[in-house]
């Protein structure tokens, strides 16, 4: 069985907040996020959530950024991040053993159904035809942190002054370099930047990429769409979440500098630290190191 870095007992606390807002640019505001305990199925940001104890059922930050005519993106977006908490939550309720590998198998089937619903959605509204949304979803359960992504929102790790990016932007870009074709450059290599191989809500079939790391006492993690990762150099990120703010003031200085370097697209930022006796403390050893998902990690010989 893989190796636990947790403590054999003790509570596992999350401190989070979040802040989305329309950037400098585009008149509508289409990205949304939610943050849920998942042990009871509260999804807010009252203080109940803002600072809680990981219960059994583990903890999910999700951002997802919409894409679409006119509103049609917001309300993919809206979609996601309302039907995955919800479908996530009465599916691990359903269940009389949680372990890693149904909690990861549980948080794709979310995002797949959160497809089907969007899908449904623009079939039946003509004016939503063709909207989809990113879904960058992370569930902090037991030392672990789950990433499932599809787009280009980001999730990243902070431990110790080091900021570890999780995911993988799922780009024409990323693919051009993954098939060895020669990159484009200058305007050419911007327009592709921005278009995603897949979304939620465009497709029937979807690939929802899985990551994890091992979590640690003090570690922030942090979750954004691009219009924050594309205007925020990442020793800016870095900077802001190694500070001494308070976590509400740090997502307002992350989303003010975005802005200030030009606020391009909307913006949002989920941040979070995780403290308490049920994880391993952080040392100069322990670095971070995101492994793709694989069930055989999580289950004894």
């Amino acid at each position: 069985m893989k190796k636990s870095s947790r403590s054999e007992s003790g509570p596992v606390k999350v401190e989070v907040f979040g802040l989305t807002h329309p950037g400098q640019v585009r008149k509508n505001n289409e990205d949304n996020f939610t943050v849920c305990n998942l042990s009871n199925g509260e999804c807010s940001l009252q203080p109940t959530v803002r600072n809680h104890t990981v219960g059994k059922f583990g903890t999910l930050l999700l951002v997802a950024d919409g894409m679409g005519g006119e509103s049609a993106g917001e309300i993919a977006s809206q979609i996601c991040t309302a039907t995955v908490p919800k479908r996530l939550y009465d599916n691990l309720k359903s269940l009389d053993r949680i372990s890693e590998v149904n909690c990861v198998l549980l948080l794709r089937e979310a995002i797949e159904f959160a497809n089907q619903v969007i899908q449904q959605q623009a079939q039946s509204n003509s004016s939503y035809h063709g909207m989809g949304t990113t879904a960058t979803a992370c569930v902090l359960f037991r030392n672990h942190l789950f990433v499932a992504q599809v787009g280009d929102s980001r999730a990243y790790l902070v431990r110790k002054d080091n900021l570890v990016q999780l995911t993988r932007d799922q780009t024409f870009l990323n693919y051009l370099a993954d098939i060895g074709q020669e990159m484009p450059e200058g305007e050419e290599k911007e327009k592709r930047k921005s278009i995603l191989t897949q979304a939620v809500g465009t497709s029937e079939t979807l690939d929802v990429r899985v990551t994890y790391a091992d979590v640690r006492q003090g570690d922030w993690i942090v979750v954004c769409s691009d219009g924050l990762h594309n205007m925020v150099e990442s020793s800016d990120l870095l900077a802001a979440v190694s500070g001494t703010d308070t976590v509400v003031a740090k997502c307002q200085s992350l989303i003010d500098l975005a802005n200030k370097n030009g606020g391009k697209d909307n913006i949002t930022v989920i941040l979070s630290q995780i403290s308490g006796s049920g994880l391993a403390p952080a040392d100069e050893e322990t670095k971070v190191e995101a492994k793709e998902f694989r069930e055989e990690d999580f289950q004894s010989d």
